[in-house]
């Protein structure tokens, strides 16, 4: 009998997807994962509906994107995912995009916790009435590690930004895959023709609607650009942090 096989689900690459290169936006990608992942639960019986029901949200705590070839416009592709396992309060879910031969396009890490909307406190697995299957055998690597700036890198302002109604979701505050466009608008043309070959982004807290975000980036630093987003009425208040590796960057860099 063959094993049951993790979801997965094909769609074309189309114009609101694509870049200035006629390249899939890595957050274009990211909102494709997020579908995918809402699908694969919905599948399961875990509905949006039903966790809002429960008083239960999803709250993304860190990604990470290794981009082998960036899909192009109006290029097929297949994306799956699966739930991991859960370490402590921490679900895992790992993503493969691939072409219509099988070649592998973009793999990902992902770290997730689970909410209590009315408390906004993070709650341990239990605290869900639904049953998750997990493919704990299936797996892209250890967990995403948390993006950290390093204390000695001199990060410059580069944009403010004030959240508004296109950037936002039924949460309320900015949703997670449109910091990928806020790193990529951080990029110089040079940056991004050489292309984003990993993405890692850290969400340290929510940004609502109408509040501002301070944007700052440092220089190119062995083919990595950081970037992190600071709120602007609490300019020590961390929103996101986030590492872009370019496209010349070592492989000894990528690895990390």
């Amino acid at each position: 009998m063959q094993a049951e096989q993790p979801y997965k689900f094909q769609y074309r690459i189309g114009s609101a997807d694509a870049d200035y290169q006629s390249q899939c936006r890595p957050s274009a990608m990211l909102e494709y994962m997020q579908l995918a992942a809402d699908r694969d639960l919905a599948a399961m019986g875990v509905t949006v509906a039903e966790m809002l029901e429960q008083g239960l949200g999803w709250m993304l705590l860190t990604t990470d994107v290794m981009i082998m070839r960036p899909a192009r416009l109006e290029e097929e592709v297949s994306l799956q995912t699966w739930h991991k396992e859960n370490k402590g309060v921490t679900w895992l879910r790992d993503y493969i995009l691939t072409d219509p031969s099988g070649t592998h396009l973009a793999e990902a890490r992902t770290a997730w916790a689970l909410v209590d909307l009315k408390k906004r406190r993070v709650v341990r697995p239990s605290a869900l009435p639904f049953e998750v299957k997990s493919y704990p055998d299936l797996t892209l690597g250890e967990p995403p590690v948390k993006v950290v700036v390093p204390s000695e890198l001199n990060l410059q302002e580069h944009d403010r930004l004030t959240v508004q109604y296109s950037s936002t979701d039924s949460n309320g505050h900015m949703n997670n895959v449109r910091y990928a466009d806020i790193c990529c608008d951080a990029l110089t043309l040079d940056e991004l023709a050489a292309g984003v070959v990993r993405l890692q982004i850290s969400y340290h807290r929510e940004i609502r609607m109408q509040e501002q975000m301070i944007v700052e980036r440092s220089a190119v630093t062995d083919g990595v650009v950081w970037v992190r987003g600071r709120l602007a009425a609490e300019h020590e208040s961390i929103i996101f942090e986030a590492k872009l590796s370019l496209g010349d960057s070592p492989v000894e860099e990528l690895n990390k």
